[in-house]
């Protein structure tokens, strides 16, 4: 399949390979859609399959839900955030939410779920404050305008339907598909999809240098609502172009992989 295509050197990765894996099978999942049950129920089952997807792809799980610690750190704050899904390594922390809802997701969730990472991340220790945290926020259900922005400027990677998730699609460039795109279009994502999934400290990063008054270049002030606009339009743009690449190079590639899915974790 595409993502197991080698890496173009002029591409840093953005996920480790087994992150990658969960993260194209939870989108097939999520694109074919189907799952079971009714209100919390069908939370519960989505966070069932999202484990099962992980422990089948090798990425070990250092939390799942009812867990009240991210990477076994403690908030600051001394609140119990409940956090749905964690990985560690000496590499990268991975903070994932898992939203299966039957309507649009309220800004107060994606707050919430903000708040949490920044919580941890103040109360960590010197170690794990210094390893990089990717976000992910999984729903079942279209977000709306506003909440894809606040992702975009907060780095949280959000995978939903009928849309490329925007780390799929540079990931997806970096291993080829760019060869239907312009050249302008590929530094596009190279640049401004890359900024979009960046680590929880890089975010914060760029705020310290705005607020300090530094000199140094970042996306943050009156223009970083265009901005996030604009990484958007090349989702719906640029990524349907990618889509139509990579169905006619790997043809029914997301019903064979949420196939090849339902038939690993037993059905949903």
């Amino acid at each position: 399949m595409w993502w197991e295509q080698p890496r173009l050197k002029e591409f840093p990765p953005i996920l480790a390979p087994s992150i990658l894996e969960v993260a194209v099978r939870a989108y097939a999942v999520i694109e074919v859609g189907g799952l079971s049950g009714c209100g919390p129920e069908r939370g519960r089952n989505f966070e069932q399959l999202f484990y099962s997807i992980c422990n089948r792809r090798g990425l070990s799980l250092c939390e799942k839900a009812g867990s009240r610690t991210l990477a076994l750190q403690r908030s600051a704050s001394g609140f119990a955030h409940e956090v749905d899904g964690a990985t560690r390594s000496v590499d990268y922390l991975t903070h994932w939410e898992l939203k299966h809802l039957t309507s649009e997701l309220d800004k107060n969730e994606l707050l919430v779920f903000n708040g949490k990472g920044m919580d941890y991340l103040y109360g960590s220790n010197s170690f794990f404050a210094n390893v990089p945290m990717l976000r992910f926020l999984l729903s079942g259900w279209n977000v709306g305008q506003e909440s894809r922005l606040y992702t975009v400027l907060w780095g949280i990677m959000l995978i939903e339907p009928d849309r490329f998730p925007l780390p799929l699609l540079y990931e997806a460039i970096a291993r080829g598909a760019g060869e239907c795109l312009k050249p302008a279009e590929c530094d596009a994502v190279t640049q401004e999809v890359r900024w979009a999934c960046r680590p929880l400290q890089h975010v914060l990063k760029d705020l310290g240098c705005w607020s300090n008054g530094s000199t140094q270049l970042t996306r943050c002030g009156p223009t970083a609502n265009r901005i996030a606009r604009e990484v958007l339009d090349i989702q719906e743009g640029i990524g349907a172009d990618v889509l139509d690449y990579l169905a006619d190079a790997y043809p029914d590639w997301v019903d064979e992989i949420a196939n090849d899915t339902w038939h690993e974790v037993g059905g949903w």
